[in-house]
């Protein structure tokens, strides 16, 4: 009788005993597994944040070897040093695992992590790995030149006739065709009339497109709506912010560059030169028929007021040849919706771009550009009117267009 009770009794310890393991296997796993989840949490947020900080850093020194080192300190700052014992971190640029492997617009952030267990070790667990992967996009700013080439650009995102031609005498394009950023479904772009011929390489609307067949002299395959469409205001470009000193000064018939505000127009009268520089305008900028004005390395920023060159002024204004403003002749922003109406002499011209993205753009008419006249550069402007009585000619030559600035981008796409 006693014996069996020893027996029962010693059956009973055993239980327990595996009992015990098996609370405190679970208890490990539980405790343990918390650990290294909330390792893993910490590791994927220190992942994603190096991934940024190589991204930013990349996109500021343009240097990826600076950038992989900011993504190596961003880490270790939280607390994955890369010590090859309990962190492993890697900064790789173009990623090597995954579906951006070998894109150099990314950057990748593997951590490996191991975590030491406590309880988990009755069970035969002494280590908890995890592993994590973060990928920024990365693409840097540049210099690009705007709307993909178009010597006419109508950014207006809806208005109909955006674009349009009604003039009597023949416009030419060279080098660069239309865009029309409006998606008006009949008539972003717009001609009824068949008294003059409009010539162009190309000519593409988001919207319709609306036109006397005899007037158009565009190849029918490069004649296409859908097109793509830019947000508006456009983000894809970062608008200049051009800087002026003191005033303009005025010496007999040459003006200095500097700030204009006045509610006089813009040249004073007998002003014939404008000397090179950075001219702020604060007035309405006025030619008439009979004036002159030549300035070469010139930009002339309208900070508010219209643009008015009748016809008859002869013009010759060429933008500067180099720095941040280089090729950019005009430039009224987004907040100055001026109306630019553009009708020179025979004999003028304008080298560079003008950029106008809020404004009505009117061109009545240029000088020849085969004879050294005319537009050599890029319209931009909310809305764009080719309808002068005198032929108009613009030649889009990449070597007299402003390149704008692209914003950086930076990402966290996984």
């Amino acid at each position: 009788m006693n014996k069996h009770k020893k027996s029962e009794r010693g059956q009973a310890l055993i239980l327990i005993v595996f009992a015990i393991i098996g609370l405190i296997g679970m208890t490990g796993l539980t405790v343990d597994g918390g650990i290294a989840f909330s390792d893993r949490r910490n590791a994927q947020n220190a992942a994603d944040t190096a991934a940024l900080a190589a991204g930013r850093m990349a996109i500021r020194s343009g240097d990826w070897d600076t950038a992989r080192a900011a993504g190596f300190d961003l880490a270790a700052n939280n607390g994955y040093d890369n010590n090859g014992t309990t962190n492993i971190v890697q900064v790789e640029h173009p990623p090597i695992l995954g579906l951006y492997a070998g894109d150099d617009e990314y950057v990748q952030v593997l951590i490996t992590s191991h975590v030491q267990t406590s309880f988990a070790r009755v069970v035969g667990i002494t280590e908890m790995t995890n592993v994590v992967n973060a990928v920024a996009k990365v693409i840097p700013s540049t210099e690009v030149h705007m709307f993909e080439g178009n010597a006419v650009v109508g950014l207006s995102p809806d208005q109909c006739k955006a674009v349009k031609y009604q003039g009597n005498a023949d416009t030419t394009l060279d080098g660069g065709g239309i865009y029309v950023n409006s998606d008006c479904p009949n008539t972003a772009f717009f001609n009824n009339s068949a008294s003059a011929e409009l010539t162009a390489p190309s000519l593409c609307a988001v919207g319709g497109i609306t036109y006397e067949p005899n007037a158009i002299q565009i190849p029918s395959d490069q004649i296409k709506t859908g097109c793509d469409a830019y947000d508006y205001p456009v983000p894809d470009y970062v608008m200049p912010l051009p800087e002026c000193g003191g005033a303009a000064t005025v010496t007999g018939n040459t003006m200095s560059p500097g700030t204009y505000t006045s509610n006089q127009a813009f040249p004073p009268n007998g002003v014939e030169v404008l000397e090179p520089g950075v001219y702020c305008v604060d007035a309405n900028f006025t030619l008439n028929g009979g004036d002159t004005l030549t300035g070469d390395n010139v930009i002339i920023y309208m900070i508010d007021g219209d643009v008015t060159w009748n016809g008859g002024a002869e013009i010759h204004l060429s933008a500067p040849t180099s720095g941040p403003f280089e090729n950019l002749v005009l430039y009224v922003p987004y907040e100055n919706e001026a109306t630019i109406r553009i009708n020179g002499s025979s004999s003028s011209s304008i080298d560079g771009t003008i950029l106008a993205p809020a404004s009505d753009v009117v061109v009545d008419g240029t000088g020849q550009a085969v004879d050294g006249g005319g537009i050599n550069g890029q319209i931009i402007g909310y809305t764009v009117d080719l309808s002068g009585t005198s032929n108009i000619d613009i030649y889009y030559d990449q070597n007299k267009t402003y390149e704008a600035t692209t914003p950086p981008y930076l990402q966290l796409t996984e």
